[in-house]
């Protein structure tokens, strides 16, 4: 219908695009997340959340009423098709991206054919738009067994700290990529858990409210952040200082590291301050670390290993389990300081959008980091890691 056609392009126009692909496969997943009814009161909204009122004011010439607006985006908020959140008392709405946001809403009634869908609409062109972003939707931070005491860490990259300062807005969440995975019968390698991944702020009221999230303490949250850590999961924030959830993801399931491992040089799409360096006079070679790197960024060098640091993104995870104590994170020699608000990351990556000539450069960065020979070019690894501080 047409009115799907509309939508998609409207959302297209967002800071994060939702592109036309091959095989209209776009068009089957709008058709479950709107009724054309919801579509047209879509085509209304921004990225920006507003009242059912402001909304309305852009309705004034189609006849729809206020009340039937508000009953509209009431039920596209409990289906996960847009934000719901309170501001002053008020209830507001926007249109969130397809990833991260529409898909994830989903984890309460995700089917099998959705996934499959959304995996195809990945490879078609979402995973293009997703890259070609001015700003990731999402950051690397390094687990909190990957710091040494003593070294100084920004707010924005201290994991204790930023579920702390979420104001008890916190809650448990399924996650969605494994959940499609045990749907399609290729179920998690790295965790048997499905209740992983948090929801902050907003996207806690969104979803608490809905019966997506369960309410959980800042306490309860930080253990399972541990029991993640131990397992060896990539801590992914949403991009901001204080940020919208945390997500623990593996490479066998998670749709973000999955576009990223297929690249030669992830870290050229990564929001991460950190990086590995191995000190070759302590490794011994046992391939702890290897095995962990959820990137393959760690490589076995005779009888050594080496980082490739085209590959790291700064996750730490091989560093607690390091006997020799040979691997530590360092600060990368440029940090990266994330927007502050959900808000002000979208109005960035919206005020940079790539078109088609921005998204043509994107690839053509892909395809140059690949050798001759589509091989990957590795780099070399840091200088020798310092000592630490006595």
């Amino acid at each position: 219908m047409r009115c799907y056609r509309k939508l998609q392009h409207h959302l297209n126009r967002m800071p994060v695009g939702f592109p036309r692909v091959i095989g209209g496969v776009e068009m089957r997943l709008l058709k479950r997340l709107f009724t054309p009814e919801e579509a047209e009161i879509a085509l209304l909204m921004g990225h920006r959340p507003e009242t059912p009122a402001a909304i309305h004011r852009r309705a004034a010439d189609n006849g729809i009423s206020r009340g039937a607006i508000r009953d509209a985006l009431e039920a596209m908020a409990r289906k996960g098709a847009v934000l719901g959140v309170s501001r002053q008392g008020q209830d507001h709405f926007a249109l969130v991206p397809f990833v991260v946001g529409m898909y994830e809403f989903q984890a309460g009634s995700l089917s099998a054919e959705t996934y499959r869908d959304t995996l195809t609409y990945f490879k078609r062109g979402f995973a293009l738009e997703y890259l070609s972003t001015a700003l990731p939707q999402t950051r690397v931070v390094p687990i909190r067994q990957s710091i040494r005491s003593g070294h100084a860490v920004a707010t924005y990259d201290e994991i204790r700290g930023l579920v702390e300062r979420a104001g008890g807005r916190v809650g448990l969440a399924p996650c969605i990529c494994r959940k499609g995975r045990d749907l399609v019968g290729s179920p998690c390698r790295k965790t048997d858990r499905r209740e992983i991944c948090l929801a902050l702020r907003d996207m806690f009221d969104h979803g608490h409210r809905h019966g997506l999230v369960k309410a959980i303490t800042t306490d309860q949250a930080l253990a399972l952040l541990d029991r993640n850590e131990k397992e060896g999961l990539v801590l992914q924030p949403s991009n901001e200082q204080e940020p919208q959830f945390v997500c623990s993801c593996c490479n066998c399931c998670c749709g973000i590291l999955g576009i990223l491992n297929t690249l030669p040089k992830p870290v050229d799409f990564t929001a991460s301050n950190y990086a590995a360096a191995i000190d070759a006079a302590k490794c011994n070679g046992c391939g702890v670390c290897v095995r962990r790197c959820q990137m393959g960024a760690a490589a076995q060098v005779d009888a050594s290993v080496r980082i490739d640091l085209n590959r790291c993104i700064g996750c730490g995870v091989c560093v607690p389990t390091c006997k020799q104590d040979a691997i530590q994170l360092l600060p990368k020699a440029q940090e990266v300081r994330p927007p502050v608000t959900t808000e002000d990351l979208y109005d960035a990556i919206g005020a940079r959008k790539s078109g088609f000539l921005g998204k043509l450069k994107t690839g053509l960065k892909i395809a140059q980091s690949y050798g001759p020979n589509g091989a990957r070019q590795p780099k070399s690894q840091t200088p020798k890691a310092p000592e630490p501080d006595p």
